[in-house]
């Protein structure tokens, strides 16, 4: 490998942990400043002024992780080009769309405080409160469309890699296996998410994450 793609990898190998564990930060946070227990729309709109600003900071560190993935996948396609440029190229891109996607839904208190303040204001109708709710249920359910269509995307793209993996002397039979592996969760999850909404979609998620720590990890070692 040479030099300039030696830095480069150990970059994105850096930033993929990162984005990780940033993630794994945000989930805690939610655990601990919001809680985890399913409301009903009317439930969350009234409660959503309390931790607006927990949502806030979510959301943005929610944002940034799928930044630092992207990095990493780039910085993916640069070491694996020389190996198999096609398929770590289609890698990349599926990946990139994957997490664009993602992103795309990945800021909703934007839409959310203007609802909540209309639902909260004085003199608000009392017949357009219901319309309200109705508007909370649709903002909440495009950020869904997003997740779902994100992680329909991304294994796509963690299985080219993997492939483009085990044509490559710098990272070994088992990066390409592990990234077929979390590949494969992760279409779990997208094929069980189209079929009926449900919470398995997570299992995307968590794909992403333990395919960009373990591969970040293997990529910090590349020499």
């Amino acid at each position: 490998m040479e030099i300039k793609d030696q830095s480069t990898a150990r970059m994105g190998g850096f930033a993929g942990i990162l984005g990780s564990a940033l993630l794994l930060g945000v989930f805690a946070f939610l655990a601990v400043f919001v809680g985890l227990d399913t409301l009903d729309a009317q439930a969350a709109l009234e409660r959503y002024p309390d931790i607006r600003w927990a949502r806030i900071i979510e959301n943005t560190a929610y944002l940034f992780a799928l930044v630092l993935w992207a990095l990493h996948s780039v910085t993916l396609f640069v070491v694996l080009r020389a190996d198999s440029p096609a398929t770590a190229l289609a890698a990349m891109v599926m990946s990139v769309l994957g997490l664009a996607i993602l992103a795309a839904g990945a800021i909703p208190h934007t839409a959310e405080t203007v609802i909540s303040d209309l639902y909260k204001a004085p003199d608000t109708a009392a017949e357009l409160l219901p319309v309200l709710i109705v508007a909370w249920e649709v903002s909440l359910g495009w950020v869904d469309t997003f997740v779902v269509t994100g992680v329909v995307l991304t294994p796509v793209g963690l299985l080219l890699y993997g492939i483009a993996m085990l044509r490559s002397s710098d990272f070994g039979s088992w990066a390409g296996w592990a990234s077929i592996l979390f590949a494969a969760a992760g279409f779990y999850a997208a094929v069980s998410s189209l079929i009926e909404e449900s919470d398995i979609v997570g299992v995307g998620i968590f794909a992403l994450v333990f395919f960009h720590t373990v591969i970040g990890v293997v990529s910090l070692r590349l020499r």
